[in-house]
């Protein structure tokens, strides 16, 4: 499996808080057939993406060197997540930010409540500058309850989604696994990742949230959501193009 959505360097954000968690998480990855995992450390700002980018790329080079010298067989890739505010219309080049130097780009929004039409227009500018935004878990927006064709909109702009594990399996309360199947099942969502921040809260326990998702998912689409699809991404190939049931 690959988890293309996890906050598992040290100290970097809200996630692991030290070198033992994170080997910690990397050793519940291996038991959890996750073997690439994409650190995505929040990023939030955009008068520092060089210092962000140079402390997330030693970090991740430590611990790909621990990893190895202990025997687990998982690689850490780079990426962030990208908290899309005002400050992208006057940000530098992003392409550092990218998962794994792709086009592809995480990005969040604020989970208090926010305008559709601002999500809309962040969202264009980064396509605008040539990539393609992966939308963090947008069963975790209010906004995007109360009015979901903000879907279809970012669709059709070109963006792609993301939700996570914990949601679908119903951690979240029954509305937001409701959502969460429901992006699903109308074709919107091509990655479902952990967004684990530490090996018991938020955890990368993935096994037993996919026993946990609705029945109505097959083996073939739980597949492609956590490893066929994400592996395009790693690739840097394209997804594949599919007609989506608008809201």
């Amino acid at each position: 499996m690959i988890d293309l959505h996890c906050h598992i360097l040290p100290q970097m954000d809200d996630g692991s808080p030290d070198i033992e968690e994170t080997m910690n998480m990397i050793r519940l990855a291996e038991r959890n057939d996750i073997n690439v995992i994409v650190a995505t450390p929040h990023f939030t700002n955009y008068d520092a993406i060089e210092d962000f980018v140079d402390e997330r790329n030693i970090k991740a080079v430590d611990v790909n060197r621990l990893i190895k010298e202990q025997g687990y067989n998982v690689v850490i890739a780079c990426g962030a997540e990208v908290f899309l505010s005002s400050e992208i219309f006057t940000a530098d080049s992003l392409d550092r930010l990218t998962i794994n130097g792709s086009k592809y780009l995480l990005c969040e929004y604020t989970l208090q409540p926010i305008e559709n039409e601002k999500a809309l227009v962040y969202a264009e500018e980064v396509v605008s500058r040539g990539y393609i935004p992966i939308i963090a878990h947008p069963e975790r927006y209010p906004s995007f309850y109360e009015d979901p064709t903000v879907v279809n909109e970012l669709w059709d702009m070109g963006c792609r989604f993301q939700i996570n594990a914990s949601g679908l399996a119903g951690h979240g309360g029954r509305e937001m696994q409701s959502f969460s199947l429901d992006l699903i099942r109308r074709g919107f969502v091509d990655v479902i990742a952990t967004d684990a921040h530490s090996s018991t809260f938020r955890n990368n326990k993935i096994i037993s949230k996919i026993g946990e998702f609705p029945e109505e998912l097959t083996k073939q689409e739980i597949e492609n959501l956590i490893h066929n699809y994400p592996l395009a991404i790693l690739r840097k190939e394209e997804l594949p193009h599919r007609e989506v049931r608008y809201f």
